[in-house]
């Protein structure tokens, strides 16, 4: 049984997917002036965090560890 979030946990998750996005943009930049393959490879785990997180504010409920390994096959 899934629960669903409320507006203010929703909220919380909106702004936690906007943290993460703006990670992986600056992930990327340093990554791309400086030249650090690790950068790069940290800022695409931050965009797919920031991707579950929005995942959670779309659907207004927490994943499964399923979903979190596979969310392409999540109802």
């Amino acid at each position: 049984m899934r629960t669903k979030l409320g507006s203010i946990n929703r909220l919380v998750a909106v702004i936690l997917a906007l943290v993460w996005g703006a990670a992986g943009v600056a992930g990327l930049v340093i990554a791309y002036v400086f030249g650090h393959w690790v950068a790069a490879v940290a800022a695409i785990f931050a965009f797919w965090y920031a991707l579950l997180w929005v995942w959670v504010v779309v659907h207004a409920g927490l994943l499964t560890w399923g979903e979190i390994a596979t969310p392409w096959r999540a109802r």
